[in-house]
């Protein structure tokens, strides 16, 4: 959620700031209570893009939590300061004004249980299976390699084979180990 400010950091009013702020977590919560997301499962968390006086392209910087007043707006001064080094690798001198051109707010809700599963389950893919000549360099020439699915390195398979899924392949050289780790990724022990 974003709203629009221009105002010189120094100079603006903090309760204009708190206002557009509040405005900012009103909405979301009420879009998230629209989902279904009870208060305590939402975690709100305050941006703003900003740059120096005349600047063109603005920074986005995270903004403190807490009350907003003169300490907040120094603190996003000194943000923004921080994340400009950071950015380009300098900075302005404090007579620099910094000018916030948003206030950002990132809302998210959380899940009653994680999305992600513990354990990737890795299906067969079917129609796997069988093999072809593959290249392997002048080391190893054209070899016969097996063509597996993700799920046939459930235990260790000796290369060469070519492991094809729907998004990716993978190629086991000869003499190589191919097998899956606890998380369902590809592990290659080359020997």
């Amino acid at each position: 959620f974003s709203r629009s400010l221009m105002c010189v950091l120094r100079e603006v009013d903090p309760a204009r700031l708190a206002e557009a702020w509040g405005e900012l977590e009103q909405q979301a919560r009420a879009e998230l209570a629209a989902e279904g997301f009870p208060p305590e499962r939402i975690v709100l968390s305050r941006a703003a893009n900003m740059h120096y006086k005349g600047q063109i392209f603005e920074l986005a910087t995270a903004a403190p939590d807490g009350p907003i007043d003169r300490a907040f707006a120094a603190e996003l001064e000194e943000r923004f300061g921080q994340e400009h080094q950071r950015t380009y690798g300098h900075r302005a001198g404090p007579e620099e004004p910094v000018e916030l051109v948003s206030a950002m707010l990132i809302a998210r809700a959380l899940p009653e249980r994680p999305r992600m599963p513990e354990r990737l389950q890795i299906a067969a893919a079917a129609g796997k299976g069988g093999s072809r000549q593959a290249y392997f360099g002048p080391e190893h020439g054209w070899r016969e390699t097996a063509i597996l699915a993700r799920a046939d390195l459930a235990a260790p398979r000796q290369g060469p084979i070519i492991v094809e899924e729907y998004d990716a392949t993978c190629v086991v050289p000869p003499d190589a180990t191919a097998y899956l780790d606890g998380d369902g990724n590809i592990q290659i022990d080359l020997g």
